[in-house]
């Protein structure tokens, strides 16, 4: 399975001579162990059940499964044929579906624990997602929930439907019944040079076509502005993540 710039494939990257490999294996990993982490310091030895929704490969739902039971879903049939092959464990199992899919989700059950990194920037309706979520967890569940806190549409449309700032999150996750209860951020900057390397020599990098850039770009000019300050001024693309432990807000 070959990797690119929206599937993570561990056994398979180039962490050697790609920057824009090593960083990408780098930040996922490191989401899943303060997921990872997180869990097991709040349910305390308890194995929970955990949902880990758009898994991809499922090295993630490997991860969590040192402290839980884990379901890994993936709208992807490749990437569940390759988790099951690769991934698959006495504590976890992997499923096809969409987590845009109400009916899909509404049978999933309940669980202790819901495990969405990378997702709702991808969905058509990220609040009716969440407030699935709300409802899907049992008493004394949570949620982590991780999303690009920069802005990505102009490379990644149409895969991400939307960019989220820190303080849309918190309206967000407001909006939909939660309470922020840890956090945790990724920062780091990739230099053009590295993003010119992996284009060149990564033919499984999809390049969004140039109709698409001019549209995003006139629309948003400023983003272009900041693009290219990032570009020349800057010290080279901004890339910034962020990572919530939410708990939902219930009545009473």
């Amino acid at each position: 399975m070959d990797w690119n710039i929206e599937r993570v494939v561990p056994k398979e990257m180039d962490i050697v001579s790609s920057e824009l490999q090593r960083l990408s294996l780098k930040y996922h990993l490191q989401r899943y162990h303060v997921a990872r982490d997180w869990l097991g310091e709040r349910f305390n030895g308890r194995q929970p059940s955990i949902l880990d929704i758009g898994c991809g490969t499922g090295f993630g739902s490997e991860i969590l499964s040192e402290v839980g039971e884990v379901v890994g879903v993936d709208r992807s049939e490749e990437s569940v044929g390759y988790a099951n092959r690769h991934y698959k464990n006495s504590n976890t199992s992997f499923k096809l579906g969409n987590a845009d899919n109400k009916s899909f989700l509404e049978n999933l059950g309940e669980f202790d624990a819901v495990v969405s990194l990378e997702t709702i920037e991808h969905l058509a309706d990220h609040y009716a997602y969440l407030k699935w979520v709300n409802k899907a967890l049992r008493p004394g569940g949570a949620l982590v929930v991780s999303f690009p806190s920069t802005f990505t549409m102009d490379w990644a449309s149409p895969h991400h439907k939307r960019d989220i700032s820190r303080s849309k999150a918190s309206r967000l996750f407001r909006d939909c019944g939660f309470e922020i209860i840890k956090r945790f951020r990724q920062d780091d900057r990739l230099d053009m040079r590295d993003v010119l390397f992996e284009a060149h020599y990564n033919k499984t990098m999809p390049a969004p076509p140039l109709g698409q850039w001019i549209r995003i770009y006139l629309r948003n000019p400023y983003l272009l502005a900041l693009r290219l300050y990032q570009i020349t001024v800057g010290g080279g693309i901004l890339l910034a993540h962020q990572q919530y432990l939410l708990e939902p807000i219930r009545a009473g």
